[in-house]
C-alpha cells in the first residue's frame, strides 16, 4: 500500500463525505509568513497533550498560555519556554485577547461549559480557532460558535480527530469505492471506559477560592471533576459519544433521522450526569440511487474499561470494525462473497472465522498520533494549504445529534430529526 500523508487526507476529505461549509469559513487563509503565532486556553491533561503534539509541527510560535490554575499554567509556560517559545501567561482569556494582538490561532481545551464564550470571543477578535468538543452545552450555543466563525471569516476546526485518521479514510474507501460490505445494512458502536475515579490535586497547589468562585466553581473537587457536573458539561454522549456519532455521520453521508435512547445515573452516587446510555438510530442511506433505511445501535458505559471503544459497519457481503485503538478491529468478508482484488492489499493473513474471510485491522502506514494530523491540518488550512478536516458546520451537525440523543434519554421518547435541525 502506498504511503498516505496528511496532504493526501486533506485532498480526500470532500470525497470522504465532508459537507460543504460556508465559503468564508473554508476558504484558504494564506499568509506571507509560514510561522504562526499561537495561544492555548486550558492547559490540563488534554491541553498539555495538544501542546506536545504541536511541538513537533513546523512553523509554530506559542505566544501565550491561559488557565485559571497557576499549577497547570506555570507548568505549560515552563515547558514551552524550554523549547524556546517566549510565552506570556494569563488567568483570564479576555486579558490574553486584549494584550496579544498578533495571534493567528488559539487552541481551546478548557472545560466544555466555557467553549462557546471563549470560541466566540476569539473569533470576534479575528483569530482562527481549534475547538475541542463539545462545542457548547446546547444546540443554540454550538450554532452561535459557527455563526461567529462565518461572520468573522475565520477558520473553526472542531476536535473530532477521527476525520484526520488515515485508517478511517482507508475504511471508508473500502466501503464506498471497493464496495467491501456490499449493501450497507447495519452499524453499531460503543464506548466503555473513562471510569469515574475522582481526580485529586497536589497538596498546597489548590486554586485560590476567590478565583474558583469567580469562574463558577463551588470547590476544588468540582473544578477537578467538572465533566460530571451539568454546569460545565453535557454528559458522556457529548464528550465521548459525539466522536463516534461523527463517524456514523461521516460513513453514512449524513445525520440520523431519528433516535431512541435510554440511560441514567444508575451506578455513581456522587456526580450529577448519567453514567450509561443505549441508543437506536435510523438514517437514510443511498445505495445505487435508491434511498434505504439503515439502523444502528450505540452504547456508553463508564463503569468498566472492558470492551473498549469501536465502530462496526455491516453489509450484505462483509463487515468492517474500526477503532482509534490501532490494533483493534478488522475486515471480514462473507463466505459467499466473491474474492475481490482489493483483498490482496490488506495487511495480515486471512483467517477463517464463522465461515467468513477475516483480515487484520485496517492498515495504516504512519505511526504518528491522529491529534498530530488533525492539528497539522488546522495550521495547514490557515496557511492556505488545504481545507479543514472538521469545520464548524460538521461539528455542529454532530452536536445536534448528540443533544437530540440526550433529549430522548431524558424524555424516554423517540426524537425525530429533520434537515431544519441541522441548519446553522
Amino acid at each position: 500500500m502506498s504511503q498516505i500523508t496528511r496532504r493526501d487526507l486533506l485532498k480526500g476529505a470532500a470525497a470522504a463525505g465532508a459537507v460543504a461549509a460556508a465559503p468564508q469559513v473554508l476558504r484558504a487563509q494564506a499568509k506571507d509568513a509560514e510561522t504562526l503565532n499561537v495561544a492555548i486556553i486550558g492547559t490540563g491533561d488534554h491541553g498539555r497533550d495538544l501542546l506536545n503534539f504541536c511541538r513537533s509541527l513546523p512553523g509554530l510560535k506559542f505566544r501565550a498560555v491561559c488557565d485559571i490554575w497557576d499549577y497547570r499554567r506555570t507548568y505549560a509556560a515552563r515547558l514551552l519556554k524550554k523549547f524556546k517559545h517566549a510565552v506570556n501567561d494569563y488567568v483570564d482569556y479576555r486579558d490574553m485577547l486584549a494584550k496579544e494582538k498578533d495571534l493567528d490561532a488559539v487552541i481551546i481545551a478548557s472545560p466544555d461549559g466555557f467553549h462557546e464564550e471563549q470560541a466566540v470571543a476569539c473569533l470576534e477578535a479575528g483569530v482562527n480557532v481549534y475547538l475541542e468538543k463539545e462545542m457548547a452545552l446546547t444546540i443554540e450555543g454550538a450554532r452561535n460558535v459557527v455563526g461567529a466563525a462565518r461572520k468573522a471569516g475565520k477558520l473553526l476546526q472542531v476536535g473530532r480527530q477521527h476525520r484526520s485518521n488515515q485508517r478511517y479514510h482507508r475504511a471508508l474507501e473500502l466501503i464506498d469505492q471497493h464496495k467491501a460490505l456490499g449493501r450497507l445494512t447495519q452499524f453499531r458502536g460503543q464506548w466503555q471506559g473513562h471510569r469515574r475515579e475522582k481526580f485529586g490535586w497536589p497538596e498546597g497547589k489548590e486554586v485560590d477560592p476567590a478565583v474558583l468562585k469567580k469562574y463558577g466553581y463551588e470547590s476544588m473537587e468540582q473544578f477537578r471533576n467538572w465533566r460530571f457536573f451539568s454546569k460545565f458539561a453535557a454528559g458522556e454522549m457529548a464528550s465521548l459519544g459525539s466522536h463516534q456519532l461523527d463517524v456514523f455521520h461521516w460513513f453514512l453521508h449524513g445525520p440520523p433521522k431519528s433516535v431512541y435512547a435510554a440511560g441514567g445515573l444508575d451506578y455513581y452516587d456522587y456526580y450529577e450526569l448519567y453514567d450509561n446510555i443505549s441508543c437506536v438510530y435510523e438514517l437514510d442511506y443511498d445505495w445505487g440511487g435508491r434511498k434505504t433505511t439503515v439502523r444502528g445501535t450505540y452504547h456508553i458505559a463508564n463503569t468498566t474499561e472492558l470492551g473498549g471503544f469501536y465502530e462496526t459497519f455491516t453489509g450484505t457481503e462483509g463487515e468492517i470494525s474500526i477503532s482509534e485503538i490501532a490494533t483493534r478491529g478488522g475486515v471480514w468478508r462473507d463466505r459467499n462473497a466473491p474474492v475481490a482484488p482489493w483483498e490482496e492489499e490488506l495487511q495480515g493473513k486471512a483467517v477463517k472465522e464463522f465461515g467468513s474471510r477475516g483480515y487484520g485491522s485496517v492498515p495504516a502506514t504512519d505511526t504518528k498520533r491522529v491529534y498530530w494530523h488533525h492539528l497539522g491540518n488546522f495550521f495547514d488550512a490557515i496557511r492556505g494549504k488545504g481545507k479543514l478536516a472538521c469545520p464548524g458546520e460538521l461539528g455542529f451537525e454532530v452536536a445536534v445529534s448528540a443533544f437530540k440523543t440526550i433529549e430522548s434519554m431524558k424524555t424516554g421518547q423517540p426524537v425525530k430529526m429533520t434537515a431544519e435541525d441541522f441548519k446553522v
